[in-house]
C-alpha cells in the first residue's frame, strides 16, 4: 500500500497534462471532464472561499486545483512532498503574489502557525496515504485551522469490514487481486484499485475525531441530481471543521 516513500514517485512522474490527465472519475460517471472539474469547484471550493480566506492545499502536485484557489482566496499556502512539484508551481503561478510554498516530509505542515488557516483542501492525494500518515496530517490540520475553520479532503473509501483482510496484499499478485476485488465495491477495471490506501470512510472519520475535528459530511456524489461522483475506486470526500 502507498507509503510516504511510495509517494515520492510523483517526483519522477511525467505529468503530461499537469494533473488534468486524471479524467477517469469524470468518465466513470459519464460526464465531460471540464464539467466534472467545474462541479468539484462549485461543490467543494466555492462555498468556502472569499476575498479574505487563507487557504492551505496539501499535496498540490502541478496545481490542477491551485489555479482556482489563487483567483478566489486572499492567500494560498501550497505544501508538497516532492520538490519538483513545488518548483513547477512556483513557475506556473509566478505572476501571483498571494502564494507561499513549502516542501514537507509527507506528514507535517511546516511554516504554518497555530490557527493561521481558514480552509484546507486536498484532492487526489490522501487516497494514496496510509492511515498513520492521514492521522498525522489531521493532527496538523487541527493545529493550523482557526477555530471554526474547515477542510475538505478526498480520500480512499474501502469497505470497512474488510480492512482486516489487508494482509492479503503481502501474499503476492493473487492475494492483491483478491483484496482489490473484495474491498472496492465497483470492479470495472479488472481488479485495479488506483493504488488506494487501506482506509475506509469510517476509519477516516475516526481519525478525524481523534485529532479533535468534527465531521461535517461524507459524500461520493454531488450536483443537483448527484450526476457527478468519485465512485470509480469507491472514494469519499469528507468535510471537516475545527470546533470553535
Amino acid at each position: 500500500m502507498p507509503s510516504v516513500e511510495w509517494n515520492r514517485y510523483w517526483e519522477r512522474y511525467p505529468w503530461p497534462e499537469d494533473g488534468d490527465e486524471w479524467s477517469g472519475q469524470a468518465a466513470f460517471c459519464g460526464q465531460p471532464y471540464e464539467a466534472w472539474k467545474e462541479s468539484v469547484h462549485q461543490a467543494f471550493l466555492q462555498p468556502y472561499l472569499t476575498a479574505d480566506t487563507v487557504v492551505l492545499e496539501i499535496a498540490a502536485g502541478h496545481g490542477r486545483w491551485t489555479e482556482y484557489l489563487v483567483e478566489h482566496a486572499a492567500r494560498v499556502h501550497l505544501v508538497d512532498l516532492n520538490p519538483s512539484c513545488i518548483e513547477f508551481c512556483r513557475q506556473r503561478f509566478a505572476g501571483w503574489d498571494n502564494l507561499t510554498y513549502a516542501v514537507n516530509d509527507g506528514r507535517s505542515l511546516p511554516g504554518l502557525g497555530a490557527g493561521s488557516v481558514d480552509f484546507a483542501w486536498s484532492y487526489d492525494s490522501f487516497v494514496h496515504m496510509e492511515a498513520g500518515t492521514i492521522a498525522a496530517y489531521l493532527r496538523e490540520l487541527a493545529r493550523v485551522l482557526r477555530p471554526g475553520g474547515k477542510a475538505v479532503i478526498h480520500h480512499a473509501g474501502r469497505r470497512h469490514a474488510l480492512l482486516k483482510l489487508g494482509f492479503l496484499v503481502r501474499l503476492g499478485p493473487a492475494g492483491r487481486y483478491l483484496f482489490r476485488l473484495l474491498s472496492i465495491k465497483r470492479d470495472t477495471l479488472g481488479g485495479r484499485d488506483g493504488d488506494r490506501s487501506l482506509v475506509s470512510r469510517e476509519l477516516f472519520s475516526d481519525l478525524a475525531r481523534a485529532a479533535g475535528l468534527e465531521v461535517l459530511f461524507q459524500v461520493d456524489s454531488w450536483g443537483d441530481r448527484g450526476q457527478f461522483d468519485c465512485r470509480r475506486f469507491n472514494d469519499v470526500v469528507t468535510g471537516l471543521r475545527k470546533p470553535s
